[in-house]
């Protein structure tokens, strides 16, 4: 999937006023950088781990979210991230419920957990700078899936750093230190 970067930069202020597309992008020091659809695999793995995440956190505990959804991650220069899953956890030193989730301004919701789904043309450097900018402003955990190496990276995301607790291919089964009860099976997952 190639990334096409539309030239004009656009700041935080022209962002909020942009209306409301499912076509996925992502802003980068102010230029805004489209991508085309994703294909039928990726869909399909983001759609069976939502429904892992769902039997893992009951409504009441935290939200899980798709995308398109913006993540900002600096209003000047603007940059924002759009995740292909999201979850955010209800505690009392984050968000604490939905409804101060549903009225946090758009974008700044910082999520406790990040998924990206790779897309066969992604490089490792465009990942690398998304896991960073997910580390800077405090998401703490983040998923690497590879529907190619049928692999799920995770990643202990924090202050001093980055960190992985485990990577996990066919015939294993997927850990997170975010949700304790997790148990993805990646032979189900990767089906």
């Amino acid at each position: 999937m190639a990334v096409q970067t539309l030239p004009k930069k656009i700041t935080y202020e022209e962002w909020l006023q942009m209306p409301e597309t499912n076509q996925p992008y992502e802003v980068v020091d102010g230029e805004i950088r489209m991508s085309p659809a994703p294909n039928l695999m990726h869909q399909r793995l983001v759609r069976r781990l939502i429904l892992f995440l769902e039997e893992l956190v009951p409504e009441d505990k935290g939200e899980i979210l798709p995308s398109p959804i913006d993540v900002i991650i600096s209003r000047s220069p603007l940059r924002s991230r759009q995740p292909d899953i999201m979850l955010v956890l209800f505690r009392k030193d984050g968000w604490q419920n939905l409804q101060a989730v549903l009225e946090a301004p758009p974008g700044e919701v910082v999520p406790d957990l990040v998924i990206e789904v790779l897309s066969p043309s992604e490089r490792r450097q465009t990942v690398e700078e998304k896991i960073e900018d997910y580390r800077r402003i405090g998401v703490r955990e983040f998923w690497l899936v590879s529907p190619e190496a049928e692999t799920v990276e995770v990643l202990r995301l924090g202050k001093e750093g980055i960190e992985r607790i485990g990577l996990y291919g066919r015939g294993d089964v997927v850990r997170s230190e975010l949700l304790p009860d997790c148990q993805i099976d990646t032979d189900r997952l990767f089906a």
